[in-house]
């Protein structure tokens, strides 16, 4: 794809869809003013097209510690650094999430790599927590008055919210010393995700409260809202403000509000591919979307992590339905606090080394879902071990690592 050039570009670096969201929504509001701007992903931006422009606008979300998102990992590093950038100005918008230390801290490194090739400010870095509107206003109306559009009323990101209700509840590990894991089922009229896909929802139905994002565990096609959610604890033993309300205080046929989050970066590709689906804990939700959704007779590898193999069997009775009717080619389970044989689900791709290159051979499609901490980082550091690093780029560059890690 090629874009103009000495216009405006508009780039995002996206992991939920909300960066591509208001990238797009910027570049509709542009063109209804006569302004021209191309709007692209932040890995489509060269280093000769950063050198080719003149002025970019970059809206980026951090994710899990200081993270740039998945298709955006690369960037920096990608960037040559006899990149001159002095013809070109920028500006810096970053979404992120206050609770977590590294606050933005994807779009604070982009914007200082930037500057420091020469690049100049023509806006302060904007941040934007949580996607609350305030902070969102703030932006558009900076870029109102910068472009002399909309100068009236700037239209903040309002994103759709949906009503579903609570038909059922599953605690998944009732015997374990874990934390509890529930899988809770919702009526709805709205089931138009794809398999990969979150949802966002407010603490006690409160707009006040800052949202939770949590992996959709069901296909849109059953009819039905699932998720399987993590019961947290803090220092205190208090559970999780939202998580609590979740899993122990919201009653049977209660409505809540939910608003859907794209994943394109997770979004199921090549279906007719081999896949080899990797997760731990409540994990499983979102590729249990994936899995639900793949061909009859193809070839699925699901590898699944947690604690106890006594205990924390998830979903123990569907999981062997798939196995025993061969819509789960693999299934191995990995307990890290197994008296036999501990291990994580990264072991399981080092012991099944040649099964790993032979499927990617056929063109598998990597999955990974669960905690960036531990898990995540501890697969694509295992996958870079036994692939080299140039085949793992290779493999994200292809969309064929495909990740949705909190």
């Amino acid at each position: 794809m090629s874009y103009a050039t000495g216009d405006l570009l508009i780039v995002w670096a996206s992991q939920s869809g909300n960066a591509q969201q208001l990238a797009e929504q910027l570049q509709q509001q542009l063109s209804r003013a006569g302004k021209s701007a191309d709007c692209l992903a932040l890995d489509q931006l060269s280093s000769s097209l950063l050198q080719k422009s003149t002025q970019i606008i970059f809206i980026v979300s951090t994710f899990g510690e200081g993270e740039a998102p998945e298709h955006a990992r690369l960037f920096l590093k990608n960037v040559s650094n006899n990149c001159h950038l002095q013809h070109l100005n920028i500006q810096v918008l970053g979404l992120g999430d206050r609770r977590y230390p590294d606050f933005c801290k994807f779009a604070e490194q982009l914007q200082a790599r930037l500057i420091a090739q020469g690049a100049k400010l023509s806006l302060p870095l904007i941040t934007v927590d949580n996607m609350q509107a305030e902070d969102l206003a703030h932006w558009q109306q900076h870029m109102a008055e910068y472009f002399a559009i909309n100068t009236s009323q700037p239209t903040p990101y309002q994103p759709a919210w949906f009503n579903a209700t609570l038909l059922e509840r599953q605690h998944l590990n009732p015997y374990s010393n874990s934390p509890g894991l529930y899988k809770l089922r919702f009526q709805t009229a709205h089931c138009d995700w794809q398999a990969g896909d979150t949802v966002r929802v407010h603490p006690l139905n409160d707009s006040a409260f800052s949202s939770r994002e949590y992996s959709i565990a069901s296909s849109a096609t059953s009819g039905y809202l699932e998720l399987i959610v993590r019961l947290s604890y803090d220092a205190k033993q208090t559970p999780g403000q939202c998580s609590g309300w979740l899993c122990e205080t919201l009653s049977l046929n209660d409505s809540i509000a939910f608003s859907l989050c794209d994943k394109p970066n997770f979004h199921a590709v090549e279906q007719d591919k081999p896949a080899i689906f990797i997760g731990a804990g409540s994990g499983l939700a979102g590729l249990r979307a994936h899995l639900a959704e793949r061909p009859q007779l193809s070839q699925n590898w699901l590898i699944l992590g947690e604690r106890c193999p006594r205990t924390d069997r998830l979903l123990p009775e569907e999981l062997y339905q798939w196995q025993r009717s061969q819509h789960l080619t693999y299934l191995d389970y990995a307990f890290s606090r197994d008296t036999n044989t501990p291990r994580y689900v990264q072991d399981y791709l080092d012991e099944q080394h040649q099964r790993l290159l032979s499927w990617l051979e056929q063109g598998a499609i990597i999955y990974v879902c669960g905690r960036l901490q531990g898990m995540g980082r501890g697969v694509q550091e295992t996958l870079t071990q036994l692939l080299g690093e140039e085949q793992m780029q290779s493999l994200q560059q292809q969309g064929r690592y495909r990740t949705d890690l909190y």
